[in-house]
């Protein structure tokens, strides 16, 4: 067994970020974040400074308490991380997109997977893991019995999950795991959509097909990003013509995905989170785009956050999206989007 991937997590509370525990079981009575961090994040170190991360965004702009953060650190131990996140496009993916869009992705290597590796409901095992620790708390109640509808959506309006990079890929085999799950449970169809779409994602640089989300997903991405490749349809032409992507926001075909050109003024730093806190000593590191596209992730960081703990239904797109005084509004975003689609006649 000591070859096959595991998870451990840390805690911190909000009011006390030194207070860093190693986390056996998650407290889902208190409202949480859960940080899904890329692959690298194998250490307890790399996972605190996540938690950090969110925790100084939180701090300075007024959220001080009534919450913990969670942060997963892995290890991959039997898996290939770059194997899995192909895998999994070639569920969503026909084989002519992922050869148009995958990064030198050839005909041999996708006759090879489907031979070696044919698609199937087994997933890397730290999937298991996180989900039977954020995951099953909120449907399960005491015995292990299935809670009411009601219950299991009030559970899950108490996580928020804040992905960068591989861990998009992690929450969504954790999805597809959790509609597996729902087969085993009398929900309608109603009530599994509604429960699945009381949760909040936040994902940065995300490495995972982004579209047919079940979750409440909204992702936030550089076009001259080179660590991420073929997530959706857009990222062919990023690649030709990253300097064409203003800021701008494309809406549920591709994935909710807001994106811009550059926004790093150090290009080889395009794939770091950093920045998003808005604190003013990070700024000088940031495009001019940079700074709007991280206003926006760091509006939906905050507006999501409010409303988990004051119990409210996640707020509409527009206002997650719409950070303030950054010169543009909504409509402006998806104006901006349909003029990229114009100017490089996607089809």
């Amino acid at each position: 067994m000591k070859n096959i991937s595991t998870v451990d997590f840390i805690k911190i509370p909000l009011e006390n970020p030194n207070n860093l525990e190693y986390a056996t079981s998650m407290d889902i009575s208190t409202p949480s974040i859960l940080i899904l961090g890329g692959e690298n994040t194998n250490t307890q170190e790399w996972a605190r400074n996540y938690c950090i991360s969110v925790a100084k965004t939180l701090y300075l702009n007024g959220i001080t308490r009534g919450l913990n953060i969670y942060s997963a650190y892995y290890k991959l131990r039997d898996r290939n991380s770059d194997l899995d996140r192909l895998n999994l496009f070639r569920e969503y993916r026909d084989t002519k997109s992922i050869l148009d869009y995958g990064n030198g992705i050839t005909l041999t290597d996708l006759t090879y997977m489907n031979q070696s590796y044919p698609l199937s409901n087994t997933y890397p095992n730290y999937i298991y893991n996180i989900f039977n620790f954020a995951f099953i708390p909120r449907l399960l109640g005491h015995n292990d019995q299935m809670q009411s509808p009601k219950k299991t959506k009030e559970n899950f309006r108490k996580m928020l999950v804040f992905t960068h990079c591989h861990g998009a890929y992690v929450l969504r085999m954790i999805e597809e795991h959790m509609q597996q799950e729902f087969d085993k449970f009398t929900y309608s169809l109603q009530d599994m959509y509604e429960i699945q779409k009381n949760i909040l994602a936040i994902n940065h640089a995300p490495f995972a097909p982004l579209e047919q989300c079940k979750f409440t997903s909204l992702s936030f991405a550089s076009a001259s990003d080179t660590q991420i490749n073929y997530y959706n349809e857009l990222s062919y032409h990023m690649r030709k013509t990253p300097e064409k992507f203003k800021p701008a926001f494309f809406g549920q075909k591709f994935g909710n995905l807001m994106i811009t050109s550059r926004i790093k003024e150090d290009i080889t730093k395009e794939h770091s989170q950093v920045g998003l806190s808005g604190d003013p000593r990070d700024e000088h590191t940031l495009t001019a785009n940079g700074k709007i596209l991280f206003a926006t992730e760091r509006n939906a960081l905050l507006e999501g956050t409010r409303a988990m703990l004051e119990s409210k239904a996640i707020p509409a797109t527009s206002k997650l999206i719409c950070a303030p005084d950054v010169g543009f509004d909504f409509d402006d975003f998806k104006a901006q989007a349909q003029q990229i689609y114009k100017d490089l006649n996607i089809r």
